[in-house]
């Protein structure tokens, strides 16, 4: 169960959205396999962009000015504010989440660098001719 206060569900919107974006658009270019470094740099980055939009989007909802407004049996002043929140936390703060998931996708990215992409078992090398397949005769033309 997804508990949430005005415009909060857009935190799982935008943080899931924006990192689904950029796969649908990395697949789309590099195809069903990419590098495992491109993969973890451009999630990295990804998630990174969802928290800085979420970051950005949660402020300008929940920093406006409050309502001021007198309470008819007590004669107090009172300030409503606007809330918007997932889980009991303002949509902002999520984006500390996303700024630790995009760190350990940078060191996820790290632990690829210098790393050869693997060769599959059996494939052609630089050095090695083509051989014929078993029950041929190899003949040179």
């Amino acid at each position: 169960m997804i508990i949430w206060q005005g415009w909060g569900i857009l935190t799982v919107l935008i943080l899931g959205g924006v990192p689904a974006a950029g796969m649908a658009a990395l697949f789309a270019v590099l195809g069903p396999k990419p590098a495992p470094l491109t993969f973890s740099i451009v999630v990295m980055l990804m998630v990174l962009l969802g928290g800085l939009a979420n970051w950005w989007v949660g402020r300008r909802l929940n920093g406006g000015p409050g309502r001021e407004l007198i309470d008819a049996r007590t004669g107090q002043r009172v300030i409503l504010r606007p809330r918007h929140s997932l889980f009991w936390i303002p949509m902002q703060y999520w984006s500390v989440l996303s700024l630790l998931a995009a760190l350990g996708f940078g060191i996820a990215a790290a632990g690829q660098l210098g790393r050869e992409a693997p060769r599959p078992p059996g494939g052609p090398t630089a050095t090695s001719t083509p051989k014929a397949p078993p029950g041929t005769t190899e003949r040179q033309i």
